[in-house]
């Protein structure tokens, strides 16, 4: 029985797809998004990431400590993209819809959410998260 390198496999896709290499019967990767975006196989280009399914999260924040009803301290770790200890959230009206980081509830544009805070040009890896603040609220 042939025993199947996963690793090589991945590392194989990825070069066919970087390289635009025909991995979908004869059309390139990059053509086959783009039909699918227009016939609405993976929704329009302007719902995009309304089409694309939300996983719950799971345990991203690991501690919450309120400083204010309109800051609050919270443990962020994510293995895919970053880790803060005590990173600063502060009360925002949320300028887009979104998920909710805590619950994965929707959140609508207008929402009372918190988001991370930051100074100067760097950004932090999680600053288009948001936390609803209602259900910060609730996990007092």
């Amino acid at each position: 029985m042939e025993q199947v390198n996963s690793w090589s496999q991945v590392v194989a896709l990825l070069s066919r797809l970087s390289s635009g290499g025909d991995i979908t019967g004869g059309e390139s990767w990059r053509a086959a998004c783009r039909r699918g975006a227009r016939t609405g196989r993976i929704g329009k280009w302007g719902n995009a990431l309304e089409a694309m399914p939300v996983a719950v999260p799971h345990n991203r924040i690991t501690a919450i400590e309120r400083q204010s009803d309109a800051c609050v301290l919270i443990s962020w770790c994510d293995p895919t993209m970053c880790h803060y200890v005590d990173q600063v959230w502060g009360r925002v009206t949320a300028s887009y819809s979104g998920h909710c980081a805590l619950t994965g509830q929707r959140i609508q544009r207008g929402d009372q959410v918190f988001r991370p805070r930051w100074r100067g040009r760097l950004r932090p890896a999680n600053c288009d998260e948001m936390i609803l603040a209602t259900a910060l609220a609730k996990a007092d």
